[in-house]
């Protein structure tokens, strides 16, 4: 089988769909199959190129994996501004689908949810190969991007990306999503049944595994065992609604007992950053992405892992920082509308303690009891780490994706 995989983001990039798509790359390949990936440079979630990269229209490489890997050159996009985001979608989709025309022949053609744009080259990609095509969704837009309030339901904006949208996955030969209740949401578009299916996201079981709080990258940035670190791992987005956790850090400055972590970027980064400094909070340390190496032992150093969305939000988007947290064996706040898909597996794993979006002193005091009953937090992260293992391994991931593709590639209709 010839695959051809498509992602705006791919390693050394952090984001958790990049990661997923070199391990099913790296699986594919390992299984005899004919894989080529076409991404970016990277520069995620900064919008700025790596130091030591070079950019270039096309770059090939022969991964030690067994995979050819394609970067296509684009815009980059530092700024927060709607124009430059649209303007390196555009400029991403362009060079991908004319680097996407020289990978030769595909049998499928897979590629991930991006706004506006690349849905639609990659499409085309794929019909030109006259191959099978899956739409990959991580995130619902434009969906995803109204709840964050960057784009207003309703404008002319809206209906058009929507529109754009429906037209990407009733082309699509199967359209595939993280959770039940997003699928649920893509069958209200009007979508056939038996074309939208499920494929959760993925974390390699030995990459982050279970281990000692006291470990050398605690030791390394000066977190003493004494202190019960509530960890913010992953990217501060707009639908994050980050915020609420300075909220709650304000309301328990005097237990000098926590530490409130954030390591990460994103588009919220600077401003959580600014909002601590003004006021005052010495509770409250930022980090950046740390390397993939130093992964375990930074999820290890977390008592306890905060997952926050803003309302309305929880439904097209499923925060991958839960993948982690609970791969490492820690107990999860989730601070979200209760209906949602994370609020219904923090509460049928029961590996930890749902409270309301925005609302920070339900979030203090969610930190509070965990923070007095180590027990309690330990039995919840032992849950979270039977629940990721049903749930979120890579085997199971990987192994249930390379599934899909071979019964497309070996269907004859086109």
């Amino acid at each position: 089988m010839k695959c051809l995989l498509l992602c705006t983001v791919f390693p050394p990039e952090p984001a958790p769909a990049g990661v997923n798509i070199a391990e099913l790359a790296e699986d594919l390949a390992a299984a005899g199959h004919q894989v080529t990936v076409i991404t970016g440079w990277p520069s995620h979630p900064g919008g700025k190129l790596y130091p030591g990269w070079r950019s270039a229209f096309r770059g090939v490489e022969r991964t030690p994996q067994g995979y050819c890997l394609t970067r296509c050159g684009h815009s980059f996009c530092s700024r927060s501004s709607i124009l430059a985001k649209v303007w390196y979608y555009f400029t991403w989709a362009i060079s991908s689908f004319i680097n996407g025309l020289r990978a030769g022949r595909a049998d499928v053609v897979l590629f991930c949810s991006s706004p506006v744009f690349v849905g639609l080259t990659s499409l085309l990609l794929a019909r030109l190969k006259r191959a099978r095509s899956v739409y990959w969704i991580h995130d619902i837009h434009p969906e995803a991007t109204r709840n964050a309030g960057i784009i207003r339901a309703g404008t002319l904006c809206y209906r058009m990306c929507l529109a754009l949208d429906r037209f990407v996955c009733r082309r699509s030969t199967l359209v595939a999503t993280l959770t039940e209740t997003m699928r649920q949401t893509l069958l209200a578009r009007g979508l056939d049944a038996n074309r939208v299916v499920l494929l959760p996201h993925w974390v390699d079981a030995q990459k982050i595994s279970p281990r000692s709080r006291d470990n050398p990258w605690r030791q390394r940035h000066g977190i003493g065992l004494e202190q019960f670190v509530v960890l913010h791992a992953g990217t501060m987005g707009f639908i994050s609604g980050a915020g609420v956790i300075l909220d709650a850090a304000r309301m328990l400055r005097e237990r000098r007992d926590l530490l409130f972590l954030f390591v990460g970027g994103g588009a919220l980064k600077e401003q959580l950053e600014r909002q601590a400094r003004d006021t005052a909070l010495d509770n409250v340390r930022f980090l950046p992405f740390q390397p993939a190496e130093e992964l375990a032992d930074v999820q290890a150093t977390g008592d306890v892992g905060l997952v926050t969305l803003l309302p309305d939000t929880g439904e097209t988007s499923i925060p991958s920082k839960l993948h982690g947290y609970t791969s490492a064996a820690r107990p999860v706040i989730a601070s979200l509308a209760s209906d949602t898909p994370v609020a219904r597996m923090v509460e049928e794993g029961r590996f930890g303690i749902v409270c309301p979006s925005q609302d920070a002193a339900a979030l203090a005091q969610a930190i509070t009891r965990l923070a007095d009953q180590r027990e309690l937090a330990q039995q919840m992260g032992q849950h979270a780490r039977d629940f990721f293992l049903a749930t979120f391994d890579r085997v199971n991931g990987t192994q249930r994706a390379i599934e899909m593709l071979t019964t497309l590639a070996n269907t004859h209709v086109r």
